[in-house]
């Protein structure tokens, strides 16, 4: 005959209910933790597209007026004593891929005189192309100089 051994209540195999709310929280803090994680890389990410794109906007246009041929656009300019910077491209128009505002600028001074054009000298002319965007007015600036 076979004896059935008796099990008493302090020898139940499984969990207790403490050990399960415990694992329970724990693994809902790790999912919480991994979610906002996931939240904030999204939103870095479409911050440095934005700010990609914007970049690549500016330096665009830094290309289209400082490189190449000679500048002919630039016609240098006295105003109070010192060369006047002169505004050679401007717009305020929408740019896919870029929160809205976007300004866009290329500014070009003659930082050390006026003497290139009528000289031959070929004085630098300074290039700074700038592009604001965003309702909080994020800047991205290239800048070169370049001979005329």
């Amino acid at each position: 005959m076979k004896t059935h051994k008796r099990m008493n209540s302090s020898s139940k195999a499984g969990f207790t209910l403490v050990e399960v709310l415990i694992t329970v929280i724990i693994a809902a803090l790790f999912i919480i933790t991994f979610s906002q994680l996931h939240i904030v890389q999204s939103r870095l990410s479409k911050i440095m597209t934005s700010y990609d794109a914007a970049d690549l906007l500016a330096y665009n246009n830094l290309r289209t007026y400082a490189y190449g041929k000679a500048p002919s656009w630039f016609e240098c300019t006295y105003a109070s004593g010192s060369p006047e910077p002169k505004t050679v491209f401007s717009s305020t128009d929408p740019v896919s891929g870029i929160p809205s505002p976007v300004t866009q600028t290329v500014v070009a001074t003659a930082p050390y005189g006026c003497g290139g054009a009528s000289t031959g000298i070929g004085y630098p002319i300074k290039v700074v192309s700038t592009v604001t965007y965003d309702t909080d007015s994020k800047v991205v600036v290239h800048a070169t100089y370049s001979t005329y």
